[in-house]
């Protein structure tokens, strides 16, 4: 499937999506923006990650997305999200198309509730991560999850399995990898070459 197709199914994927909003208890939680890069790389679409720096007041050194709380002057969380990626990977916001939001997903060591928005990054940007919040930046084709390129593993966490997604420069974990893993769920779904190889 072209690459455009593909974006405009994801688009179409995600303002269908069933957020799963009573999943979890959202109680006393203090929501943050959260924005899922996608890329066309040399190897196909790409997953932008980061792995922050030990530096950081939340969630140091742990491989996630960027993002972060609201801050005055935001309009709404995806500005939010939009506004924490250009902060942390230098894209600004006209760098990126916003595709639509995933299921919100608090995480389990903080009291944060990630409200995630999928956006494209336009041909010709490139990200410049900011020594001070990104340690890694890690572009991952998202045809190499279905492709068993990827560490992947899931641990038992009250009635659900988290999933742990394995890369060189460490593990995603929580709800990050809640967050990719819907993500790859909706890919699944709309891509002709995952559907070719379940066959």
């Amino acid at each position: 499937m072209p690459l455009d197709s593909t974006l405009e199914s994801l688009r179409q994927g995600m303002a269908g999506l069933e957020l799963r909003r009573s999943r979890w208890s959202l109680r006393g939680r203090v929501s943050a923006g959260v924005c899922v890069p996608l890329h066309e790389g040399a190897r196909g679409l790409e997953v932008l990650m980061i792995k922050r720096t030990g530096a950081m007041r939340h969630h140091a050194r742990e491989v996630a997305f960027p993002g972060g709380r609201a801050e005055p002057g935001d309009l709404d969380l995806l500005d939010t999200a939009l506004r924490e990626t250009w902060e942390e990977l230098g894209l600004k916001r006209e760098d990126l198309e916003p595709l639509g939001p995933l299921s919100p997903v608090p995480t389990a060591t903080s009291t944060f509730l990630l409200h995630p928005f999928v956006a494209v990054v336009r041909p010709g940007a490139e990200a410049v991560p900011h020594p001070g919040e990104v340690d890694v930046l890690i572009r991952m084709p998202v045809e190499d999850f279905f492709a068993g390129h990827i560490g992947y593993r899931a641990v038992a966490f009250g009635e659900w399995n988290s999933p742990i997604f394995d890369f060189d420069a460490g593990s995603m974990y929580g709800a990050s990898a809640h967050i990719l893993e819907e993500l790859l769920g909706l890919y699944a779904g709309v891509s002709e070459v995952v559907a070719e190889r379940a066959r």
